[in-house]
């Protein structure tokens, strides 16, 4: 660092070029006294804690190179002029404490500072997983591999730094110059920088200082936060930055007819699904005339059991009635008889036992005898 200035001029920056992800905020700005600027090419991007600056991009065709420009060469952006040092962070990283306080408990005495990649040994891994997940072209990411193979390159060796997170003082010629030889690299070879950044500070002869930290999180930072980027969209994938646009437009043509095409079927499958909704609409509609109509039926049906069963239980109850009037009745004319019966008899009793019935009693036999 430049001795002189004991108050170096400090800014936080990103860089969101090429609309394929939105802005992640950081509200650790809030605690800070350091300006946070997000250079852009979106005229259209706001933020709550983020100053967006608006910056001309080099490629139009080529995103992710004009990114690297602004990312790599801070001292030569016209927005990060005023400015003698910066933290870079990429988009997907969140910070978790101030810059202030990443700036003070890590080492950046050669200038520079940043990360060691915590889950690569070395370089040449590096160069293997990259071409593995196809995340640049493959011809040019071997290309790059072989020339540093026959210069014998020792980087390769050495174990990677992990570049989305960069501490550089602009003033420091060392850190300028590793800087301009790491962009030409990017330029020149892969787009993915952490595979030239050993490289090209070795051959500047200038070894910045490098923090062993979990990448993924840290005390201060948190990564990734790519829910929503679209890591390979567009112009970012390394095929259709290639291709002459000619052949870019007619291979969009082509996937504007195949989506088209698509659409026509979806389309079609969606009248046959009407359709079928509105058959299964009739059908259910039909079944539950009929459901009504059996219902109303056996309801109906129902209730003529009900009144014939009440007619029939108040018939019974009559002839219950009658039966049990009729069985009083018989039992009193019996008692009835059986009264006169037993006056009857009385009756009979005394006349046979009379005076006269005794004097009479010869000339009734003389009668019978006559008969």
């Amino acid at each position: 660092m430049n001795p002189a200035a004991e108050q170096p001029r400090t800014c936080v920056y990103t860089i969101l070029v090429g609309d394929y992800e939105p802005l992640n905020e950081q509200p650790v700005a809030a605690r800070s006294s350091l300006p946070f600027l997000c250079l852009t090419d979106d005229p259209a991007l706001t933020s709550d804690t983020w100053q967006v600056v608006q910056v001309p991009t080099v490629f139009g065709m080529d995103p992710v190179r004009s990114q690297r420009m602004l990312k790599i060469c801070p001292h030569e952006v016209e927005a990060l002029r005023g400015f003698d040092r910066s933290l870079y962070v990429d988009n997907s990283v969140i910070l978790r404490e101030t810059p202030e306080e990443v700036i003070a408990r890590h080492p950046h005495g050669s200038g520079m500072g940043l990360p060691l990649h915590s889950y690569r040994d070395s370089v040449l891994d590096e160069f293997i997983e990259v071409a593995r997940l196809g995340l640049d072209d493959s011809g040019r990411i071997f290309e790059q591999l072989n020339h540093y193979l026959g210069e014998d390159d020792p980087a390769l060796a050495e174990p990677p730094h992990w570049t989305a997170i960069l501490l550089r003082d602009h003033r420091h010629p060392k850190v300028r110059d590793a800087m301009s030889r790491w962009l030409a690299h990017v330029l020149r070879y892969s787009r993915r920088d952490q595979l030239s950044f050993n490289t090209a500070v070795r051959a500047a002869g200038f070894a910045p200082d490098a923090w062993p930290l979990d990448n993924r999180q840290s005390w201060f930072h948190t990564w990734p936060h790519t829910a929503q980027r679209r890591h390979l969209g567009g112009m970012r994938h390394p095929v259709n930055s290639a291709m002459p646009w000619q052949a870019r437009l007619r291979e969009l043509q082509g996937q504007l007819e195949t989506a088209r095409t698509e659409t026509d079927r979806l389309r079609a499958d969606l009248q046959g699904a009407g359709a079928h909704a509105a058959d299964l609409a009739h059908r259910l509609q039909s079944a539950e005339a009929a459901a009504v109509a059996r219902d109303t039926q056996e309801r109906q049906q129902a209730e003529v059991h009900a009144a014939v069963a009440a007619r029939w239980q108040e018939e019974s109850s009559a002839l219950k009635a009658e039966l049990a009037g009729a069985r009083h009745r018989a039992e009193q004319l019996q008692r009835e008889a059986e009264t006169a019966h037993g006056g009857t008899a009385a009756v009979l009793a005394a006349v046979r036992a009379s005076t006269s019935w005794r004097v009479t009693a010869p000339l009734r036999r003389l009668k019978r005898w006559l008969r």
